[in-house]
């Protein structure tokens, strides 16, 4: 079989699309974590691993290894970044701009290659191909090129790490966004045909290395309420 990333005919590994280490708040005594399905005709499960499927070769996996040790070290404040806050706005500096990009795109680029269940809304299209080519060239592209948005999501002012929910597509300023829920943030991807906004470039990760994030308040995520209120209605919760 062929990795996805390199194209090459190599054995595969069982790849997580979202790294391990984002699930390890999730997990119980028994490292286990509760997967709830909103839908009514499927069980809720305990597994002990994040979700995975055969989609690089080893030499993939310690390529993208690299980049989720870096971004486990931010996100787990492993080493000590200056922190301002801004009009509401948390800016972290020091952050290294090809490494953290290249962690939060491959991402979404596993997630729109998997043909997992969890993963079906995800579909970059075209732009599979030219995120694939950034990965493995370990170039991240220009600052408005596939800009993202991080949301650290609060609930009685405590960030909610035990978290992860099924990507979403929505939409910003008529660009595509895929969002997605893990380690205790929401991750808003933006693909466009066009010129991003500024805006949303200036609110994504900088060159200079400054990382920014807008705190939301979980009562206020609407796509999350609303899925907890489905599952509820499905006696999942």
């Amino acid at each position: 079989m062929k990795c996805k990333l390199c194209r090459k005919d190599k054995p595969l590994k069982k790849s997580h699309i979202i790294p391990e280490f984002l699930y390890s708040k999730l997990y119980d005594e028994k490292h286990r974590f509760h997967e709830i399905h909103i839908d009514a005709k499927k069980k809720n499960r305990l597994p002990q691993k994040g979700v995975r499927e055969h989609l690089l070769c080893g030499e993939c996996e310690q390529y993208f290894s690299k980049f989720e040790r870096y971004a486990s070290l931010v996100l787990n404040s492993g080493f000590e970044l200056t922190v301002k806050t801004i009009d509401g706005i948390l800016n972290f500096e020091g952050v290294e701009y090809t490494q953290f990009k290249l962690f939060s795109l491959s991402i979404l680029w596993r997630a729109s290659i998997s043909s997992l269940d969890f993963f079906s809304e995800v579909n970059l299209g075209s732009h599979e191909e030219v995120i694939r080519k950034l990965l493995i060239s370990g170039e991240a592209g220009k600052e408005q090129d596939y800009p993202f948005l991080l949301s650290p999501i609060l609930h009685e002012n405590e960030i909610q790490e035990a978290l992860i929910v099924k990507p979403t597509l929505s939409a910003i300023d008529n660009n595509e966004a895929y969002r997605f829920v893990y380690g205790g943030i929401a991750w808003v991807f933006v693909i466009s045909e066009n010129k991003v906004p500024d805006i949303v470039v200036q609110a994504s990760i900088s060159k200079a290395g400054i990382l920014k994030m807008i705190p939301w308040q979980m009562t206020k995520m609407g796509f999350i309420i609303g899925m907890a209120e489905d599952a509820i209605r499905n006696g999942k919760l």
